[in-house]
């Protein structure tokens, strides 16, 4: 390493107890690692790409100065937090709403019956298996029947949640307020795009409307689910800003398109706002690196990759130009030589590990 970046006894001196501290208090936490590879190794692997000691420098003081890195005991926090930042305000906002009183009596409004039966009427749904459905219920007092860790729900599943709802607050109960859970997204698109009329969110929203769905009639939902009554809110633990006004347009030019009208929100527990963007742009030695195609292989631009812009690829997926590590994988939205995997002809920092194959 000190060969690789020709660097002075100061600077070995400051370095190296900088990158040690690194690894051990999160980077070796990557899950993506081969076996028997750790952040230093990676980094040393990393940098000898890099065609001289001026360009090595120059990927490194970009990492020291703006990696971004979620760690597994961040993301574990972010769950444990959730409910209280995120779904109660809902449900104590409901309440108050219901009992016509100011929402900040907030020990009244938890001791009230209303409150403990629209807290049961609440359904949380899953969007993927990062969402940690399970870890959120125990975190979080939810009951086992008003969880699910997807928004595909067999017939004979809601029969069964129904009937324990409507045991607990009444018969022909329906659940009014749903929660769709997620861990991260940046971009928004693969939850709704409506030109193509796919996305986890519109797909749930033609399962829930089955007038305007032709999704398959075993898993719609309009009978779990009071329509009528809806309050809809979808939670992130992890969210860029951009992604979440894009979610908010989106659902709202579906319900004037289609008439669907319910009450939703789009939020997110950790936000990452552009200015994280811009100043990855503003890094000019840096961009130099990102466009170079030494750097780069354009074997990644997939039909999934060409969903959003592809100008200058190089900046991620859609052009997010994240410099952003999640513990358990790199997303696609940040930058590529961060996360190119082993098998292109440069490999990233943290290499990805892909879902979609062609």
């Amino acid at each position: 390493m000190v060969k690789l970046m020709e660097w002075t006894q100061e600077e070995i001196d400051r370095e190296r107890p900088l990158i040690q501290a690194l690894a051990n208090l999160k980077y070796d936490g990557y899950q993506q690692y081969s076996t028997g590879m750790r952040f230093t190794e990676s980094l040393v692997n990393w940098l000898n790409q890099f065609a001289n000691a001026i360009e090595r420098n120059v990927a490194y003081d970009f990492i020291k100065a703006n990696l971004i890195f979620i760690s597994s005991e961040q993301v574990t926090h972010l769950i444990n937090i959730c409910f209280s930042e995120k779904i109660d305000p809902h449900l104590t906002a409901k309440t108050a709403k219901e009992m016509e009183i100011s929402g900040h009596l907030i020990t009244k409004i938890h001791n009230a019956n209303e409150y403990s039966t629209i807290k049961r009427s609440s359904l949380f749904l899953g969007l993927s298996d990062g969402a940690k459905i399970d870890q959120l219920r125990r975190s979080s007092s939810i009951d086992n029947e008003q969880i699910f860790s997807s928004y595909y729900i067999s017939k004979e599943k809601q029969v069964d949640m129904l009937e324990k709802l409507s045991a607990a607050v009444g018969v022909n109960a329906k659940f009014s307020s749903v929660f769709l859970i997620d861990d991260f997204t940046a971009s928004g698109l693969s939850y709704f795009r409506q030109s193509e009329e796919k996305g986890k969110i519109l797909k749930f929203l033609k399962l829930l409307y089955k007038d305007k769905s032709e999704e398959d009639s075993n898993a719609r939902l309009d009978e779990l689910i009071d329509i009528e009554n809806l309050s809809l809110h979808i939670i992130f633990y992890v969210a860029r800003s951009s992604a979440l006004e894009y979610l908010k347009t989106a659902i709202g030019e579906w319900q004037t398109l289609t008439g669907n009208q319910f009450e939703f929100s789009v939020s997110a527990i950790q936000v990452i706002h552009l200015d994280v963007t811009e100043k990855v742009l503003g890094e000019v030695d840096f961009g130099k690196l990102l466009a170079n195609d030494a750097y780069f292989d354009p074997s990644i631009l997939d039909s999934h990759y060409e969903v959003g812009k592809v100008t200058t690829p190089y900046l991620g997926f859609n052009e997010c130009a994240l410099p952003l590590v999640l513990h358990h994988n790199t997303p696609n939205n940040s930058l590529p030589i961060l996360w190119l995997p082993t098998d292109k002809k440069f490999t990233g920092l943290f290499p990805r590990v892909t879902r979609h194959k062609e």
